[in-house]
């Protein structure tokens, strides 16, 4: 069997299990992959732009059994409207193509869709109007206050967002942006993240990961974060009813994640939905022992999913500025260096690597000294955000971090 992954997103980890399955496996990225992958497995450059015809071409001429789309290298977020009508076709060849649904692939990648989507369902969303022409912008930014969020509605991942604080910067936005945008509420308070995995009839839920409080920036790659996070019991709620709904109007099929946030008043505030696997898989394989880009290579195999992940211990993603090295950990806790990609060389990236620790709740003491023992200068972050971090998801552990999906 030749199977074909589409994208680079921690190839290596989907790769393993596909190999060991028995599939002669050819990865298709936005960069040069062999350094990453090995020489068992056929790399080659992922076009800069596909329609469904040329998706179906390229699939062909590598003479594949299975596609696997695997989102992730930049330029590929609006790819998943092109996936899912090339899967139609590709399975009526008697072919392998699991691709999320036009509907739902629509849905995680233009932002304008799914805040109507949401209204129409009854989805908790920031207050926010979509904007076609740049006239509309400003009344939408008089209409809901500053500060706003004004975003592109089809745009790649880190790129599109703009936090608007005053008039003046609302002018230099709205001259630039790329029309039409959702103009959205600022929600202050906490941000989080969910991983999730759909296949047949079986959803699996990861913990949910806390990537820190929402600031201006609108960079959750620069915080601490940590998993698992407790929510409070009405947003905890919340987001169960939402991902019950998306599941069973929208059938995704495959990997998918939701941005969200919970606000002062403890209420959920759905960001953001995606159609893959986040930056936040590295703590969810290392929460509970179940790699989502694994679990999803085994069920292209045709192996079952688990019936639940529960976070055996809790993992703080840190942020180190480039050339520091960690000293080592005491015993009983894990600090995992995870690689880049070529495009970002391990295991820096953005200038900094993000290693995870890994914390059962019994070595607790001993992650806080080793914490407080680091140099000065060795965390991009201040420890008393990391120490903050890790505490919090200790709380979570010991209360049993409540599962998503029961």
């Amino acid at each position: 069997m030749r199977v074909v992954v589409l994208g680079e997103f921690r190839a290596d980890r989907l790769v393993a299990p596909l190999s060991s399955g028995g599939a002669y496996v050819v990865v298709l990225g936005g960069t040069e992959l062999g350094s990453l992958l090995g020489p068992d497995v056929a790399c080659a450059q992922l076009p800069d732009s596909l329609s469904e015809q040329g998706t179906l071409r390229l699939l062909t001429g590598l003479g594949a059994d299975v596609a696997v789309p695997n989102m992730g290298c930049y330029g590929q977020e609006q790819f998943l409207p092109v996936y899912a009508a090339a899967a139609c076709r590709f399975r009526s060849e008697g072919k392998g193509m699991p691709a999320h649904p036009p509907d739902f692939a629509m849905l995680a990648s233009d932002k304008a869709v799914l805040h109507r989507t949401a209204r129409q369902r009854g989805w908790p969303v920031p207050q926010g109007r979509v904007c076609a022409e740049a006239r509309a912008v400003r009344e939408a930014v008089r209409e809901i206050g500053l500060p706003v969020l004004v975003k592109e509605a089809r745009s790649e991942f880190s790129a599109g967002r703009h936090y608007v604080r005053d008039a003046a910067h609302l002018d230099s936005v709205t001259d630039t942006v790329r029309l039409p945008v959702l103009v959205q509420q600022a929600v202050s308070g906490e941000e989080f993240g969910v991983e999730l995995l759909t296949w047949q009839a079986t959803t699996l839920a990861w913990p949910v990961a806390s990537v820190g409080r929402l600031d201006g920036d609108c960079d959750p790659g620069r915080r601490v974060r940590v998993a698992p996070a407790a929510l409070p019991a009405g947003a905890q709620g919340e987001l169960a009813a939402t991902v019950h709904d998306i599941v069973r109007a929208f059938r995704p099929w495959g990997p998918w994640q939701i941005d969200f946030a919970v606000d002062e008043e403890g209420r959920l505030k759905v960001i953001e939905l995606n159609g893959r696997l986040s930056g936040v898989s590295n703590m969810s394989w290392r929460s509970t022992g179940v790699d989502p880009h694994a679990a999803y290579a085994r069920a292209v195999l045709g192996r079952p999913l688990p019936r639940r992940v529960r976070a055996a211990r809790v993992v703080v993603e840190l942020l180190v500025p480039n050339g520091v090295i960690l000293p080592p950990v005491p015993a009983g806790l894990e600090l995992t260096l995870f690689p880049g990609t070529p495009m970002n060389p391990a295991p820096c990236i953005r200038g900094y690597s993000r290693p995870v620790l890994g914390v059962p709740e019994h070595h607790a003491d001993a992650a806080r000294a080793w914490l407080r023992a680091l140099p000065p200068g060795t965390l991009l972050n201040t420890l008393d955000e990391a120490a903050f971090q890790l505490d919090r998801g200790l709380r979570a552990l010991r209360g049993g971090s409540t599962p998503l999906l029961s």
